[in-house]
């Protein structure tokens, strides 16, 4: 049957095959993924900077997104490999997004069979922001590798693997702090020896978040602070935020994860769900709800809550949704008699055919926002270039680009990312691109004294405004 409908535990195959060689293949997948044309965007490139600049003990955090413990772990070892730095971090992105769905599967096949899996994992790798994320480097694939890894290693009865990941998860999004502060208190609750491991996991997450703000900025709290700075089109700023929240997070489910999981709750209420995997479908569902939750709070507070946010919850939900539909189909082929296997193949082609529907309807568009990344970050080093190089820039004034791609002009030319603004004043080098395709090229044109373009390069302008010799 294409839909599992036993009413047993699967054991995930990968339990009987040995659990880390797909992993090994994730990581082979992410390195060659860099045949194809690749490029951090901001955030990650924030975090290459600052790993540069804790190699040359000169870490700087006033300027860029809100400081993340996780990936300056790896990108500060890979600044000593120079310019292959953003090339090893994009690996570890992608990979980190693969064996989210290697999880994934893991996990859906537990509650809901191996075709449950599947549709997870699916309903996880084409949703927009999982291919965005991944090919540019944002942490939520591996956020997402941490939750649904922590949530499969606790139900393997592996606690402290579990607490590991949840801490590592915590070193991403401070989202995930109540939750972890909840299960250290379970673990406490049933073993007090376990009192000296968990200590030490809680007491990194504060070491980890405020000692390199307090030594890159001068804050322990510049990192919070940033965090209530939302965009202009941010949920913060709307009506409902609460709402608003709550839409973003429906907009991130493909419509079958929506259908699945109204499916699991009427399985749930009809009290035909397969022996042993309700309790586990309902500890996902109240941490999927609770992050919800949370986000939605701290956006009510004056926090971003950018969608993004919402990832790891959205993730936890397509495993769900796709649970939902192998247990209605289970449910639906018991009732069916002799026209069972016809009604679980029937429910399969669908939602197979939904899942092919999504991915060709957003993926193209968001494939194409990606190769523009990918050219204007190729296109920067010709520009400079053509404009007489990076000494002669720095030389001429203060440097100045779009407040989006200050991050990339800051790895390019070697500086600090404070030492990039994006509001023009004399003496200065001006970058002008525009960020996204469609958008007006910023900086705006300004008139400084003597100003000139001195390089036209792809999408790039280059224009001096220099000091006096």
């Amino acid at each position: 049957m294409l839909l599992d409908s036993r009413p047993s535990v699967v054991t995930p195959v990968l339990a009987r095959t040995g659990f880390w060689w797909p992993f090994a293949a994730c990581v082979g997948l992410a390195f060659l993924s860099l045949l194809l044309p690749s490029t951090p965007t901001y955030d990650p490139w924030a975090w290459i900077i600052w790993g540069r600049e804790i190699t040359q003990f000169d870490l700087v955090t006033t300027s860029g997104p809100s400081w993340k413990p996780l990936p300056i772990l790896f990108t500060t070892p890979f600044a000593l490999f120079g310019d292959a730095a953003p090339y090893l971090w994009l690996v570890v992105a992608r990979a980190g997004t693969l064996g989210g769905l290697v999880v994934a599967y893991r996990l859906g096949t537990r509650l809901g069979g191996p075709a449950a899996g599947f549709l997870g994992a699916a309903a996880i790798a084409v949703a927009p922001w999982t291919f965005r994320n991944a090919a540019l480097g944002n942490s939520e694939g591996l956020l997402v590798l941490c939750v649904l890894w922590a949530c499969d290693r606790h139900l393997d009865g592996h606690r402290g693997q579990a607490f590991a990941l949840a801490v590592a998860a915590g070193m991403l999004r401070p989202e995930a702090w109540p939750f972890l502060l909840l299960y250290a208190a379970w673990l406490l609750w049933m073993d007090r020896k376990r009192w000296w491991w968990i200590g030490l996991g809680l007491l990194s997450l504060p070491v980890a978040w405020l000692v390199p703000e307090k030594w890159g900025s001068g804050s322990f709290w510049r990192a919070a602070e940033r965090a209530q700075q939302p965009n202009p089109n941010s949920p913060a700023f709307a009506d409902s935020p609460t709402l608003a929240i709550l839409g973003d997070a429906l907009e991130m489910l493909p419509v079958y994860v929506i259908i699945g999981l109204v499916a699991a709750v009427v399985v749930a209420l009809a009290r035909a769900v397969p022996v042993g995997r309700g309790a586990p479908a309902m500890g996902l569902a109240a941490l999927a709800g609770g992050w919800i939750a949370l986000v939605a709070a701290m956006t009510e507070a004056g926090y971003a809550g950018n969608q993004r946010y919402l990832v790891a919850a959205a993730a936890l939900l397509c495993v769900l949704g796709a649970v939902g539909i192998s247990w209605a189909a289970g449910a639906l082929a018991v009732r069916s008699g002799r026209h069972g296997r016809t009604v679980v193949a029937a429910i399969g082609g669908a939602t197979i055919a939904l899942v092919v529907v999504g991915a060709v309807s957003s993926l193209p568009t968001t494939a194409k926002g990606i190769g523009y990344q990918v050219r204007i970050a190729d296109d920067l080093d010709d520009a400079i270039a053509d404009a007489g190089g990076a000494e002669r820039l720095k030389a001429c004034g203060h440097l100045y680009t779009n407040a989006y791609t200050v991050p990339l002009v800051a790895w390019t030319m070697k500086v600090h990312a404070i030492d990039v603004g994006f509001r023009p004043r004399f003496p200065a080098a001006i970058f002008r691109i525009a960020h996204t395709r469609g958008q007006p090229a910023r900086p705006a044109p300004v008139r400084l004294p003597g100003g000139r373009v001195v390089s036209e390069t792809g999408d790039w302008t280059v224009a001096l405004a220099c000091r006096p010799d």
